[in-house]
This record gives C-alpha cells, sequence and structure tokens, in this order.
C-alpha cells in the first residue's frame, strides 16, 4: 500500500463529487463564458482545450455507464444476461464455410 492509502480508497478519491457540482455551477452561471470573453488568446485556447477534454470525458463516462449497466455487475443483478466468458463454438455448418444466404426460388 504506497502511501498507506488502499487501492479502494484511492479509487474512490475520483468520485469527487464535490467538484463536479462546482464545475456544473460554474458552467451554468455563465462565469466560464465570462472568463473566456475576458481572457487571453493563450488562456481562451486553454478554456477550449479544457472544454473538449471534459466533452471527451463524457463521452466515456456514457460508454462507462453502459457497459456496467448492461453488460456488468448490475445487468446480472436486474436478471440482464451479462457477457459470456468465452464465445461460443462455431457450428459445424459455420466451420465448413456454409453460406448464410436464403437460397433464390
Amino acid at each position: 500500500m504506497p502511501g498507506g492509502r488502499n487501492i479502494t480508497e484511492s479509487h474512490m478519491a475520483m468520485l469527487n463529487t464535490k467538484y463536479i457540482a462546482e464545475l456544473e455551477e460554474y458552467l451554468k452561471s455563465g462565469n466560464l463564458e465570462e472568463d473566456f470573453k475576458w481572457s487571453v488568446e493563450e488562456r481562451r485556447g486553454e478554456i477550449l482545450e479544457f472544454l473538449e477534454k471534459l466533452m471527451d470525458l463524457g463521452e466515456l463516462a456514457d460508454e462507462t455507464a453502459t457497459h456496467i449497466i448492461f453488460k456488468g455487475q448490475l445487468g446480472a443483478l436486474m436478471g440482464m444476461p451479462g457477457e459470456k466468458a468465452e464465445p461460443e463454438a462455431p457450428t459445424p455448418a459455420v466451420e465448413q464455410g456454409a453460406s448464410m444466404e436464403i437460397p433464390l426460388k
């Protein structure tokens, strides 16, 4: 345990709801737009890069939530099928290269 913290404690630190709430208020209040308006060009670039990273994280959060809900433990608790440990073996017809096309009459 480096630094006297266990893995659970270090991961829980990543769930900083106070910071998220402060960031949400900063965006909703219009203060970010005001800061952008009065900032020098270099700072404007930093603000735009921050917003781009935030949008990327939003997409990642959405993907992660989907994975947790539909493929992870929560889905299993709710009676949803989870991921299979191993893919199914192909049927003999597929192994022999059988066509999946429907024959035309």
